[in-house]
């Protein structure tokens, strides 16, 4: 496998892109609550935007899309995240565009359990270790109730780097539901 990073992703490779995003992410959009995946008009945007960097890993042999990710310091360019929060939680280090924040981490299904997120975390992480930043990524709770997807990115991160892990934020939805009458 080999990861290769792109500021543009078009053409074949934004379709190809689309499929593995889908594959990765459309149960979520019936586990999360709040929308976690983008439509198809969002993501070909994204991709299409030089301010967010992509990490693309390539099966070597027939060269097929096997796993992407985004990452980006440009926090203004990422809808529904709050650059103010940043600012004033770390000053220093989001004047210095030291925050990052991934948009999202996919894996093709056939090649969950090969280590492939596992090197997507590596090389996302190392662009942020190599300069002592904050890297911030959302999980809902399906993520990390069922498949505590942040003890398992901070355990990918320590075996080669000193990475302390805080939960940000939460948010709870809370629904009342009332009876039909009668």
């Amino acid at each position: 496998m080999t990861i290769e990073k792109r500021s543009v992703v078009e053409g074949d490779l934004l379709e190809e892109a689309w499929k593995l995003y889908s594959l990765s992410f459309d149960e979520l959009r019936y586990l999360a609550l709040q929308r976690h995946v983008m439509y198809a008009e969002e993501f070909d945007a994204v991709m299409a935007d030089p301010l967010v960097e992509k990490h693309l890993i390539f099966d070597k042999e027939d060269r097929s899309l096997q796993g992407l990710a985004t990452i980006t310091t440009h926090l203004r360019s990422m809808p529904l995240i709050s650059p103010d929060y940043f600012a004033r939680r770390w000053p220093e280090r989001y004047l210095a565009s030291e925050i990052y924040y991934i948009g999202f981490v996919g894996v093709h299904p056939h090649s969950h359990g090969t280590g492939l997120f596992g090197e997507l975390i590596q090389s996302l992480g190392e662009d942020i270790a190599r300069v002592g930043g904050v890297g911030v990524v959302d999980v809902c709770n399906h993520n990390k109730d069922r498949l505590h997807l942040p003890r398992a990115i901070r355990w990918l991160l320590s075996t080669w780097a000193d990475v302390e892990m805080t939960e940000l934020d939460a948010q709870t939805y809370v629904g009342y539901e009332f009876k039909r009458a009668g």
